[in-house]
């Protein structure tokens, strides 16, 4: 959504309240013969916790228990606006009419007891509606978004998955173990044969099994180990059940086809990749690290951190958090991702 709709959307809220209080004013002080004061206050307190209670609804209660599907706790939390609506302004009546000894029309017990209730539950379900159109239309713009860039990039995404240099690299490994072991062949064209099914068919679905994504990264690892003489400074762990979540395809394969990429092979103490995964019932917590080689010819990086970074905020627009560390010996990545 563009800010000047949201402005605009938020702008219309704030500005019918702003003519409520003004023609409370008016209805107060003129109809009512009541002082300024009178109605300044009643302004205040009436129309001024009524815009408060919508904002309460939209910023927390709504995100936070409704968006997410815990009904139970949305229903709980809109009981507790409203019984909290009008003890605030039993409260408020209490104070003026008998703190202050002001008269006003409107704390009677009827519109206390009454109509606030009624108040209350309005006004919050028009935060909550608010909020879920904003919701609804930066949903569709995202999904909009997501159809263009995934008709735009098809073709390239199925041509540039595995860099064609890696490809290449691995055919003429494989070659060469055809002529010494002959089962080591057999398995290093089997997990070719699988990470090839799983760019032309996985790839094209909008979720997928954690348990394949990562199934395809291990293949991808252990193919990249034929080319690596001491396979020691590889790691790779992964902690928890990962039967149970769905994922975007091709999120984390970039961040490893980079470390692959740009690490240095070189049998040193200090050089590595490491690769971890923790997965949890609704998130999982990627981490890549791998030390850098000293010059680096080739600063692309497979399809590109950039189209990664893209991806998450249109699948994962407010569900996920991304932070990368580039220096000149080592590049990290950490990732979290919410279900």
């Amino acid at each position: 959504m563009k800010k000047s709709v949201f402005y605009f959307l938020h702008a219309l809220v704030i500005l019918f309240f702003v003519y409520q209080c003004i023609s409370n004013l008016k209805s107060v002080s003129v109809y009512y013969k009541e002082p300024l004061s009178t109605a300044i206050l009643d302004g205040v307190c009436v129309w001024g916790s009524i815009l408060g209670l919508i904002y309460v609804s939209y910023w927390v209660f709504t995100p936070k228990y409704l968006v997410k599907k815990e009904y139970l706790k949305f229903i709980i939390s809109t009981i507790s606006i409203v019984f909290g609506f009008v003890l605030f302004i039993n409260a408020a009546g209490f104070f003026i009419s008998h703190i202050l000894k002001v008269k006003t029309h409107t704390f009677d017990s009827g519109w206390v007891f009454g109509i606030a209730a009624g108040w209350a539950f309005f006004f919050g379900l028009v935060g909550t509606l608010l909020r879920l159109f904003i919701k609804w239309i930066q949903d569709s713009q995202y999904k909009a978004e997501l159809e263009k860039q995934n008709l735009r990039s098809e073709l390239s995404l199925l041509k540039n998955q595995i860099n064609p240099h890696f490809l290449f690299n691995s055919l003429n490994n494989i070659d060469s173990l055809i002529d010494d072991t002959s089962p080591n062949a057999s398995r290093a064209l089997g997990k070719l044969s699988d990470i090839m099914r799983y760019m032309v068919y996985d790839s094209e679905k909008e979720f997928v099994p954690l348990q394949n994504e990562i199934s395809y990264i291990k293949n991808y690892i252990d193919l990249q180990k034929l080319r690596i003489p001491n396979q020691e400074i590889i790691k790779l762990s992964i902690n928890g059940d990962i039967s149970q979540q769905q994922i975007a395809p091709m999120l984390f394969i970039p961040f490893v086809e980079n470390a692959f990429k740009h690490s240095s092979m070189k049998d040193k103490p200090d050089n590595c990749i490491k690769i971890k995964f923790e997965i949890a019932e609704k998130k999982i917590r990627f981490h890549c690290y791998n030390t850098k080689k000293e010059i680096v010819k080739d600063e692309s990086s497979g399809i590109g951190l950039e189209n990664v970074k893209r991806r998450l905020e249109l699948l994962y627009n407010d569900m996920h958090k991304l932070e990368i560390s580039n220096s000149d010996k080592s590049f990290s990545v950490y990732l979290d991702i919410n279900l």
